[in-house]
């Protein structure tokens, strides 16, 4: 394993470095130190180099893209209702950014460091940290945080968030990661799984309800037999007129893998010690909409505890102790497909 590390950039008069990890296969996982991005997961085989997850090779392009292409962001990933909630009896009332609502930890969240990183060069793993500041967030606490890269032997990518708060606050933070499994081509005809049977349902602000709703085959939303994605986009739009997907599944049963892309010859398998999975369709380099159902350049696919665990009993514990530390982790899981 080696890990080599390049000037990438310059982020508010701070340089940003990418960070590359090399294993004996020569796969690389390339991550940047500005938001914790996960930049790229290139994988080879006798075809040569096969890139696994959407990406730009210009800083510029992640600053201003508003699509968080690859980046860690939170402290708390997804929408709070109001952008209110309660913690240890007393309301915390945060500055909303997406109509009256708080999404991704608000606009000074993990999306918007640039990090520290730390690393050996003859290791397998980076570790990159930052402090975000209540008096710049508004949450409760000063959070520390430090997200860890880690690219196994045998091609599995790690992804561990440790916090540690001054006061009692919120965690639950996730990669915004984007893939693509079929060299670039539209993940419309890539095969969907995943390992769940409930849907959270949202209002028309897409702000969880605290309902779940058990997906069937008529919905769209039922990805736990293998279907193209595509396919499931037909029967969506056949049940509810939508045609893109960004949607949380509450994983029940944490089984391995809870989730699977695959194209025709490569795919990823997805494990986690969380119980949610968002997923969204998107065009992020900006592809032009076409009537109908688009062709999609990537899906994301975010592991974090349940969007707006906080405002909702059953969602999951998001609360972190002043002065504990807590510990989450993501794998993502490189098959080659035989066919």
């Amino acid at each position: 394993m080696t890990i080599t590390q390049a000037e990438f950039g310059n982020y508010q008069g701070s340089p940003v470095y990418q960070y590359t990890i090399e294993n004996a296969h020569h796969s690389q996982l390339k991550v940047l130190s500005y938001a914790a991005t996960w930049q790229d997961f290139i994988v080879q085989d006798d075809q040569g180099e096969h890139s696994l997850v959407t990406h730009f090779d210009d800083l510029d392009d992640y600053v201003r893209t508003p699509y968080q292409v690859g980046k860690t962001v939170g402290r708390v990933a997804g929408r709070i209702g109001q952008a209110r909630f309660n913690l240890g009896g007393q309301t915390v009332q945060l500055t909303p950014n997406e109509g009256a609502n708080l999404i991704h930890g608000g606009d000074r969240g993990l999306q918007t460091r640039n990090f520290d990183g730390q690393f050996d060069p003859d290791g397998d793993t980076v570790n990159l940290t930052t402090t975000l500041r209540s008096s710049e967030d508004g949450f409760p606490g000063d959070l520390t945080v430090t997200v860890s890269y880690t690219l196994t032997a045998d091609d599995v990518v790690q992804v561990t968030y440790r916090g540690q708060a001054t006061a009692t606050t919120l965690f639950n933070p996730t990669c915004h990661v984007y893939f693509n499994v079929a060299d670039g081509l539209p993940i419309n005809q890539q095969i969907l799984t995943i390992n769940a049977r409930k849907l959270v349902t949202v209002d028309d602000h897409k702000v969880p309800t605290g309902i779940f709703q058990v997906t069937t085959p008529q919905s769209g939303y039922d990805f736990q037999q293998p279907q193209t994605i595509q396919a499931g986009l037909r029967q969506l739009a056949k049940a509810t007129g939508k045609t893109e997907f960004d949607d949380c599944y509450k994983l029940d049963e944490l089984t391995e893998p809870v989730a699977q892309l695959q194209g025709p010859h490569h795919a990823l398998q997805l494990c986690t010690d969380r119980n949610g999975l968002i997923i969204f369709t998107a065009n992020p380099k900006g592809a032009p909409q076409s009537a109908g159902i688009p062709s999609y350049q990537a899906l994301a696919m975010e592991l974090q505890v349940v969007s707006d665990a906080i405002n909702h009993p059953g969602f999951g514990d998001i609360v972190l102790p002043a002065g504990e530390t807590r510990s989450y982790t993501n794998q993502y899981r490189y098959l080659a497909v035989q066919n």
